[in-house]
């Protein structure tokens, strides 16, 4: 932690330099910035379209799919549950009745 703490206190110095802002807030370095920003989406984009390509073709589920999957059988449990904590009293109720 403390190592992180020393680079963001280097990092603020680096902030305050005058120089520096000089250098940041030039259009160059900006656009620069920019581009890296975008290009991140771009690969991840690229790479969750290829992996989805290649588990469709070996028939295999994504992340994607299997996390939704567990929604379904999560939900589906929950109503199980609730249908058989309903089921005594309706049987209490028929016996009644």
């Amino acid at each position: 932690m403390d190592l992180k703490k020393a680079l963001l206190q280097q990092a603020m110095k680096l902030a305050q330099n005058p120089k520096v802002m000089e250098v940041a807030m030039s259009p160059k370095v900006m656009g620069a910035a920019m581009k890296v920003m975008s290009l991140r989406g771009q690969v991840e984009s690229a790479t969750s379209a290829a992996t989805q390509t290649v588990a469709k073709a070996l028939n295999l589920a994504t992340r994607d799919e299997v996390r939704e999957l567990r929604r379904t059988i999560r939900r589906l449990e929950d109503e199980l549950h609730e249908r058989e904590a309903a089921a005594p009293a309706r049987s209490d109720d028929d016996a009644q009745g």
